[in-house]
């Protein structure tokens, strides 16, 4: 079974009360994004298998929406959802990539931007990293090991 799926920042408190900021839609351009001490190769080609929303053990808050634009949101516990920009880490052809336990059980890693209201560990323009296990064996994906979405 894959390893549980890990945020590369830690929570972080964000500010009551701001509205999420619109963030732009996806191109299928592959570019290179530092986040932290490594580069990855991206695309906004988001595959369609990872787009919805997770909700914290299936019922609700706190949220992950990843839509097909390559946009969503990203909820800390206890605050108000950030609007991210996201991107699929992938090859130099613009195939994603999926670390794979088997071919029903696998993962890819999506490097977000947070935009506006975040603050703390989540400042705008900021990058990070987020996994979304494919657990088709079960019929979910899951983000941060909580966030649940049925297939």
């Amino acid at each position: 079974m894959l390893a549980a799926v890990l945020l590369a920042v830690a929570v972080g408190a964000a500010h009551a009360g701001d509205s999420p900021a619109p963030v732009e839609a996806a191109t299928t351009a592959v570019e290179v994004i530092p986040v932290g001490e490594h580069a990855y190769t991206v695309s906004r080609a988001l595959p369609p298998e990872i787009v919805g929303t997770y909700r914290y053990e299936e019922k609700g808050e706190p949220i992950v929406e990843i839509r097909a634009d390559g946009t969503g949101l990203f909820q800390p516990h206890g605050v108000p959802a950030i609007p991210i920009a996201i991107w699929i880490h992938v090859d130099d052809a613009g195939t994603p990539l999926r670390e794979v336990g088997t071919e029903l059980r696998y993962r890819y890693t999506l490097v977000v931007r947070y935009g506006a209201g975040g603050g703390g560990n989540y400042p705008e323009g900021g990058y990070g990293l987020l996994d979304v296990t494919m657990l088709k064996d079960d019929g979910v994906a899951v983000v941060l090991g909580e966030r649940i979405r049925r297939l």
